[in-house]
């Protein structure tokens, strides 16, 4: 029996050769218009979902900024509840130094972000980091642990569900997008494509499907493309072989 869960959208931005970072360091490839679509597909959201190694390389807010629009759930995937102390988003109210400003120059405050949900896995996640984040003001959710000791996605996903979450944005990094698609819980993905060449020393968007490649491909069924800037947006609805 499936468990419920949530409308789930991959939204990242890659190179044409198919890589979103350099090895433990942020690579910046959305355009101005790349970063304004990917705020309106947050705000269109319930929730929007990394992985722990995006808080510790990217450091991201997870919030509306670029647009005017309801900030979603800021949800955490973290086996271990490692969560650096500093990072942004357990800031209960952003810094001066992330505000941005108005047409005059003078600072503007961000918004304040939705709640922030960290998911642990049984047997990993630590009573001393669940007190920690839960000090700072995070909810902390506890799921199965799936075979490899990371967070059960089906599992996970059921919690959110349970807590109001129809709709799920899915932003990275690549070991969490990889394993929304291994486990055939994604629904729609849309993908911003910087004309740049990293090389196969960056790091791939997508890992291993399966085995055999051609077997496990997955497509984009009806694939729209719009201009985003110098940037394309590739979307459409994923379709898993049979």
């Amino acid at each position: 029996m499936s468990l419920p869960r949530p409308l789930v959208t991959l939204h990242f931005a890659q190179t044409l050769d198919g890589r979103i970072a350099a090895p433990n360091e942020r690579v910046e490839l959305s355009t101005p218009a790349g970063i304004e679509h990917a705020h309106r597909a947050r705000a269109d959201h319930d929730a929007v979902l990394v992985g722990i190694r995006t808080v510790v390389i990217d450091d991201p807010l997870l919030t509306v900024r670029a647009c005017e629009g309801p900030q979603p759930m800021r949800v955490v995937l973290a086996s271990a509840l490692g969560v650096p102390e500093g990072a942004r988003l357990l800031r209960r109210s952003p810094a001066t130094s992330t505000a941005s400003t108005n047409g005059n120059g003078a600072a503007r405050a961000q918004p304040a972000g939705g709640r922030v949900v960290v998911v642990g896995a049984a047997g990993r996640a630590l009573d001393g980091a669940r007190a920690r984040l839960e000090e700072r003001g995070a909810a902390v959710i506890v799921v199965p642990a799936d075979d490899r000791g990371r967070v059960s996605l089906p599992h996970a996903l059921a919690e959110l569900h349970a807590r109001g979450v129809r709709r799920l944005l899915v932003e990275g990094g690549a070991a969490v997008l990889t394993s929304f698609l291994r486990a055939r819980l994604a629904d729609r993905a849309e993908v911003e494509i910087a004309p740049r060449l990293l090389g196969d020393t960056a790091i791939p968007a997508v890992g291993a499907l399966g085995e055999a490649p051609l077997a496990s491909a997955i497509d984009l069924r009806e694939p729209a493309v719009e201009l985003l800037g110098g940037n394309l947006l590739l979307r459409g609805d994923v379709a898993y072989p049979d």
